[in-house]
Formats: structure tokens, C-alpha cells, sequence
């Protein structure tokens, strides 16, 4: 069900990186401070290759009490998302396949934005059931 909506059109474009060598505690501060659930992981060449999102700190770091890890060690790779062209239908379906709440955006082969469930929920409710088919391939 094709919604007419790009994701092109209802992503953030403020992309809040950080460098895969930095602390949990680093990484907690600039979510903190950007008022962001994740962030673009970058290596040593400035090239961004992975997300990590406060539910990464919480479930790899804190929760098993491993707060000396390094950005590089809970960031979820490879980074998933969907050209800019793309249906928030196609958004919403693929982070139910991949149980994740955040894609990049690509518009020729850079990363050019950040769409939540919460994003498209906000845009389309109708679409949630395509994000919580997660919950029942789960089970």
C-alpha cells in the first residue's frame, strides 16, 4: 500500500554523528544535548558506517554493566536504510522485518537523513501495524 509520502520528504535532515572511539558516556552526553535517540557512528576517516541508539547504552553497556565499552563495540552494523525516494510504506515494513526503530536515508549513496517509527507513526498511524509485525515474527 503505497502512501505517496518519500521518506525523502518527512526525514530529519540534523545528522548527529560521533566517532566510534568515543565513551558510553560521550555518547549519552551529545544524545543528551541534541536531543536524539541515536547517532551516526563514524570511523576514523569521517566515514558513517553504523547507528547507535540510547537502547543500544542500555541494553550492551549498562544493563550488563560493561560502561567501559567503546561506541565502536554496541553500534549496530551494518547501518540499514532506504533511498530517499522510497514509501515511509517500504520504511515501515522494513523496520518490522529488521525489529529497529531508526533508518538512514540515502539520496545518491550518502546519507542525507534519519526517519524513527516514531516519524512515520506521527505521519501515518495506519502504518504502525507494519512496524509492530515485528512483535509477531518474534513469537
Amino acid at each position: 500500500m503505497e502512501t505517496g509520502i518519500r521518506t525523502g520528504d518527512c526525514m530529519r535532515r540534523s545528522l548527529v554523528t560521533i566517532s566510534e572511539d568515543a565513551s558510553m558516556y560521550e555518547a549519552a552526553k551529545v544524545m543528551t544535548d541534541a536531543r536524539v535517540g541515536g547517532l551516526l557512528v563514524t570511523d576514523a576517516k569521517k566515514k558513517i558506517y553504523a547507528m547507535m541508539t540510547d537502547a543500544d547504552i542500555v541494553r550492551k553497556a549498562v544493563a550488563t554493566k560493561k560502561m567501559d565499552l567503546k561506541v565502536k563495540d554496541i553500534a549496530s552494523k551494518p547501518l540499514i536504510g532506504v533511498p530517499a525516494s522510497a514509501d515511509i510504506n517500504e520504511a515501515a515494513r522494513l523496520m518490522g522485518q529488521k525489529n529497529i526503530k531508526r533508518l538512514a536515508i540515502f539520496d545518491a549513496g550518502k546519507i542525507v537523513g534519519i526517519i524513527s517509527e516514531r516519524d512515520i507513526v506521527r505521519i501515518s498511524p495506519s502504518l504502525y501495524d507494519l512496524i509492530a509485525e515485528k512483535e509477531h515474527l518474534k513469537q
